[in-house]
This record gives structure tokens, C-alpha cells and sequence, in this order.
């Protein structure tokens, strides 16, 4: 039985709705919901964790259909966006309040918030208002006090949006890292492509109120199917004898032989640990292109003339979605 299930979802919000999402989690399982902004993520897991009513579908935990059952009695952690910490109250106050609403003993509550805080690497700042400690620590107190209460599965809303991408990378490694170890079942809405890639066991690519595609992370990335779902996962669109492909950029070499692409450079520049490249081929521009980093760039002048060897491609269907 499966430990998180959403069957045929539906829900309209004005000009938007939300269109049969079904999918299924085991216990343990960080499933990534990624898509662009507009699409409807943050709705799914409104409607999962009680804040909104579906107009059809259930939502099960456990075995339970939940999706008639109030927000605070359904056992799911979420954290948002803005983290949504509490001004007036310490880092300690405010991982401790979701144990002081459930009546926890004081002794049991100073005994798990200080075991999640060291977990999470903020017994220091235990003392401190939110605004006393920085953005990072901010992040780890508002995961710290979700855990707490040992949830049966915590959705994240883009949690790291406001951080800097350092400091994103050092959090999302520790999201998965804890995560793993303790247990957690996961829903993490993202529309940054490498973190959804990095931190989900599977992976559900959501567009127009749609799950278009779900999947292990590499089922996702190496076959996504359709030429919209392939495009925003970075995918060039290209036809090749009237059929639809994909060609991801780094999947392209340069070459001299005449049957291959052929383009002019329009753009090119260096992103440290690659070259990219823009070329205008015709019928098929603009086309991007991921290079080898110490690729000499005077070679690679905006009009120079290049041809570009396909190394891998991808079959898609183009087909308008009805």
C-alpha cells in the first residue's frame, strides 16, 4: 500500500485549475514537483496538506482517505516560502511550538528541541529572535521546527528561493542528507532543475495545472517525452526528416564535415566550468550549445561559421495537448 497516494486531483482557482493529478509515494521518499512558476505546484500541496479542498480526487496517508480532514489534524509538516517563523519568539521557542500545542512535557520538549537542533546545526543560536541570525539559520530553525513533531510527511514550497546559491547548495545537501537518515517523506516543489534532479528519489514535472511526466530522476531527464516537458528541462527542438528530437547542449560536438548542422555564432561566453554557445541555424535557432571550458574563445567569434556534430538524440512528441 502505498504510504502517500493522490488519485485524480481537481481543482479550479478562477482562470486555473488543477487536472487529475495522481501519483503515489512510499514511506521514506523525496518526490521533487518541478515546473514553471505559474503552474501549479504550490497548489498540489495546498490541496494535499488541507489548506485547500479538492473539487475531485482524494488524498490518502496511510492507508486514510484525509482529504475531509482539517489541516492541523492531518500530520503533515510545511514549510513555505517565507519560512514563516514567528518574529516575537526565539529559535528555541519556535521549534518548540508545534510540541507545546500537542501538550508535550516541558522536559520532552527541551530534550527534542535540543536533539533537532544539533541535527540541524543551530544549538548555538537557540537564544536569538529570527532577526538576530542569518538567513541560513533562519532556514535550518524553520526545517528544525517541522521535524520536531515527527511528522508523517513534510511539504516543502521552495524553501530556498531567498538564499544565495552557495548557501542553497550547503541546505539542500543537508535537506537530502537528513532526510535520508531520519527517514523523511518529502514533497519538494522546485523550479530550479539541478535541485530537483539532486534532492528527489523521483521526480514529477508539472505544467498547466498538469503532471506531464513523473519518474526517477534520470527516467525524467533522459526521456521526458513530450517536446514542452524537453524544452523546459533545457532540451534544444529540432527536426530532423519531419520527425521531432531533443538535443541537449552539452550533447553536441563541433565538426567539419558537411552533413552536419551548420550556423553562425550569435552569442558566446564563459561560465566557469563551461563555454555557451549560441548559434543561429536557420529553421532550427537558436540553438544552445555547452562547450568544454577551456575552449578557445577567439576561435568561437559572434558570425564565425560552425557546424555542430549531434552526439545524442532524443525521439518527442510534439503533438498539442488536448
Amino acid at each position: 500500500m502505498p504510504y502517500v497516494e493522490v488519485n485524480s486531483l481537481s481543482r479550479r482557482y478562477g482562470n486555473f485549475a488543477l487536472h487529475d493529478i495522481s501519483f503515489s509515494m512510499e514511506s521514506g521518499e523525496i518526490l521533487a514537483i518541478l515546473g514553471p512558476s505559474g503552474a501549479g505546484k504550490t497548489s498540489i500541496l495546498r490541496n494535499i496538506c488541507g489548506l485547500d479542498r479538492p473539487d475531485r480526487g482524494t488524498v490518502s496517508i496511510e492507508g486514510e482517505d484525509v482529504t475531509s480532514v482539517p489541516v492541523e489534524k492531518r500530520g503533515i509538516g510545511m514549510i513555505f516560502q517565507d519560512l514563516a517563523l514567528f518574529p516575537h519568539l526565539t529559535a528555541f521557542d519556535n521549534i518548540a511550538f508545534g510540541l507545546r500545542a500537542l501538550r508535550k512535557p516541558p522536559s520532552e520538549v527541551r530534550s527534542a528541541v535540543n536533539e533537532i537542533a544539533d541535527l540541524f546545526r543551530v544549538k548555538d543560536v537557540l537564544g536569538r529572535l529570527p532577526s538576530q541570525i542569518s538567513g541560513g539559520q533562519r532556514q535550518r530553525v524553520a526545517l528544525a521546527r517541522s521535524v520536531v513533531v515527527s511528522p508523517k510527511a513534510i511539504l516543502m514550497d521552495e524553501p530556498l528561493s531567498s538564499l544565495d546559491p552557495s548557501l542553497r547548495i550547503e541546505i539542500r545537501n543537508e535537506i537530502k542528507s537528513i532526510a535520508q537518515t531520519i527517514g523523511l517523506t518529502v514533497i519538494y516543489v522546485t523550479h530550479d532543475i539541478h535541485e530537483a534532479l539532486y534532492l528527489g528519489d523521483r521526480v514529477g514535472i508539472v505544467m498547466d495545472g498538469r503532471l506531464r511526466r513523473i519518474g526517477s530522476q534520470r527516467e525524467v531527464f533522459l526521456n521526458p517525452g513530450k517536446a514542452d516537458v524537453a524544452s523546459f528541462l533545457g532540451y534544444n527542438l529540432i527536426k530532423i526528416e519531419g520527425r521531432m528530437v531533443g538535443v541537449f547542449p552539452s550533447d553536441f560536438d563541433l565538426s567539419v564535415a558537411k552533413e552536419d548542422l551548420e550556423g553562425s555564432v550569435t552569442a558566446v561566453g564563459f561560465e566557469g566550468d563551461r563555454l555557451r554557445m549560441l548559434v543561429d541555424c536557420g529553421a532550427y535557432s537558436p540553438v544552445t550549445v555547452f562547450l568544454p571550458y577551456d575552449t578557445a574563445l577567439p576561435d568561437l567569434r559572434k558570425g564565425k561559421k560552425v557546424r555542430l556534430k549531434i552526439r545524442r538524440r532524443i525521439d518527442l512528441d510534439d503533438t498539442e495537448l488536448s
